[in-house]
């Protein structure tokens, strides 16, 4: 891996773990210049653009990525979350189911198999999926208070998105950048912790590392 395009991406990926999808979109945007359309840019810009609202943009990379490198149980799960995300019910069921009957999914680990299963039967019930979209619209408001700097509003916001929606990682995450902007890194790390049993995306496990590096400095000394 050429070591500019590493400083590149993790970069992007630090920006990503503040909340500061901007930020990280261009500085995936710096990789691809470097790189192309390698599947590490098309994935990072895909769930960057997601986490900044973009569903346009984020559709068109993941499925960019699916077009060149080909069907995988993680690329349909990529866009099942988005679709979720933009209340497209039936596109979401349609994709999760994808990811569950994906040759590759038999290697997934218990509690990534559990979530797809989870996100499908959310899918198939109009009335549960119905609270999901609920959860969406809070988790949007929590965005635009954050935005705002009412960051207080935005932790609350996103908080209540998880209760409504336990498969909402993105508001576990963005619950968890406010948190350890606050200083508070072992509820972040908790946070994280939970977004990443969800999506095990490079950009969330960047996010558990850099909560548990905090949260490890800031531990009492031990006696």
């Amino acid at each position: 891996m050429n070591f500019i395009n590493h400083l590149y991406e993790r970069f992007g990926l630090n920006a990503y773990a503040l909340g500061k999808y901007d930020r990280a979109i261009s500085w995936f945007r710096r990789l691809e210049a470097a790189e192309g359309e390698s599947s590490r840019v098309l994935r990072n810009l895909g769930v960057a653009f997601l986490a900044a609202g973009d569903t346009t943009e984020a559709e068109r990379y993941l499925l960019r990525e699916e077009e060149l490198y080909g069907e995988t149980c993680q690329r349909h799960r990529a866009l099942a979350d988005l679709y979720y995300c933009a209340g497209k019910r039936e596109d979401a069921l349609n994709r999760y189911a994808a990811a569950i009957d994906a040759e590759d999914a038999k290697s997934l680990r218990g509690e990534e198999r559990d979530f797809l299963h989870g996100r499908k039967a959310i899918c198939a019930d109009a009335l549960r999926f119905e609270s999901s979209v609920e959860a969406s619209r809070l988790f949007a408001k929590g965005e635009i208070a954050r935005d705002g700097g009412r960051t207080d509003e935005a932790l609350d916001l996103f908080l209540k998105s998880s209760e409504l929606d336990a498969t909402s990682w993105p508001s576990f995450n963005n619950a968890g950048v406010l948190m350890l902007s606050s200083g508070n890194a072992e509820r972040a790390l908790d946070l994280f912790s939970r977004a990443y049993a969800c999506a095990p995306l490079p950009t969330i496990k960047n996010n558990v590392e850099v909560a548990r590096a905090a949260a490890r400095a800031t531990a009492p000394a031990k006696a």
